[in-house]
């Protein structure tokens, strides 16, 4: 069966970032605990030991001294060992998101994030590069500006060849993804027939769901953060109209698991009736809009995704690696994935593993979807 890792990730190097002014260049200096703070113009934009963003299966919490970002596994910036890799795991394509990036979306200099998410994107065309049948990009777009956002998003399409582009479902500027701003960008993606990827990464220079709360705990953090920004991104789209007014338009929920999504689904459903009227119309209910135009991202080992396959779909389901990030599995990531869909009929197993992901994000041979990269 065709395998397809809808959500795998890069660390950037430091080369990444060479051609970019230096005002808008990424630094980072170690602290005495071993932590790389990176800035950009001065603002702190990124907190980790880098190189155990690209260790699998390490304990972040545990108390080290500095872990260098080139320390991290070969393959999460060098696309010859990411190859290896992925033939070892037996992946045979995987789209790829950023490590650092994410914390870009927290950049307040939007003339600094619209050259973060050109360099970027042109150092991950060029990853991708080593084999473009398998390694596929996911555009960053920089919010701080909706207009400079479209004009990376068509580029990145158009120039770069990529395959979805990603936005965080957390403000940015001040302004949700939904803000009326941002509906350039919606209308764009949907007419370049660009999947959107609402992804996720815990950074304070995003601040989480609950990090107004004290006393604030970074378990709990993570988890809402994950969990619940999705929730509410995904509430919002469909309850704010942006489903209704671009049908055509592809949304996908990653790294937050799968679990929340019947019941929430089921929840929105149950506020129409009485709360239809707060709302612009609607001319499907939550849940039919999500089966329409929405994929969820599960985690290789969640224990709920067979039980749970019904109820959001036997085709809007697909998984992600998280390789090589510090809470990923490798060796071993798709052997736990063929375990738990194990019980799972062949088509379902067939959908799950890759043909969904190919269909979402319009790869080269999908069922009903052609697609390049």
């Amino acid at each position: 069966m065709r395998v397809v890792d809808a959500d795998g990730h890069v660390l950037e190097p430091w080369s990444a970032w060479q051609s970019l002014a230096e005002e808008h260049r990424p630094t980072a200096t170690t602290d005495a605990h071993g932590l790389d703070h990176v800035t950009v113009g001065g603002q702190e934009v990124f907190l980790a030991r880098l190189g155990q963003m690209g260790q699998p299966g390490t304990d972040v919490g545990t108390p080290v001294g500095p872990v260098p970002l080139e320390e991290a596994r070969p393959g999460a910036f060098d696309p010859v060992a990411r190859l290896a890799d992925m033939d070892a795991e037996g992946i045979d394509e995987v789209v790829l998101y950023p490590t650092i990036g994410l914390g870009f979306w927290g950049v307040a200099d939007p003339k600094a994030a619209v050259a973060l998410a050109r360099a970027y994107n042109d150092w991950l065309a060029g990853y991708c590069s080593a084999d473009p049948a398998r390694l596929h990009g996911a555009a960053m777009v920089p919010f701080q500006d909706p207009g400079a956002a479209v004009a990376e998003l068509r580029r990145a399409k158009e120039e770069l060849g990529f395959v979805s582009a990603f936005v965080r479902p957390n403000p940015c500027q001040g302004r949700t993804i939904v803000d009326p701003a941002n509906d350039p960008f919606w209308e764009a993606a949907e007419s370049l027939g660009v999947a959107v990827a609402v992804h996720e990464g815990f950074q304070w220079a995003v601040p989480p769901l609950g990090s107004d709360r004290t006393p604030t705990n970074v378990l709990v953090l993570h988890a809402c953060s994950h969990t619940l920004e999705q929730m509410l991104a995904c509430a919002s789209l469909i309850g704010l109209g942006v489903m209704e007014r671009h049908p055509s338009l592809r949304f996908v929920f990653l790294e937050a698991g799968g679990g929340w999504a019947p019941y929430w689904l089921e929840r929105l459903d149950h506020q129409v009736p009485s709360y239809h009227r707060y709302a612009p119309p609607m001319s499907l209910l939550p849940s039919e809009y999500f089966a329409r135009q929405c994929w969820v991202s599960f985690e290789i080992d969640e224990p709920t995704l067979p039980a749970l396959l019904p109820f959001v779909g036997p085709t809007r389901v697909v998984w992600g690696s998280d390789y090589p990030h510090a809470d990923s599995t490798f060796p071993g990531a798709t052997a736990e994935l063929f375990e738990n869909v194990a019980s799972v009929d062949p088509e379902g197993r067939r959908r799950v593993l890759g043909a969904n992901a190919a269909e979402l994000y319009g790869l080269a041979g999908a069922d009903g979807a052609a697609g390049s990269s």
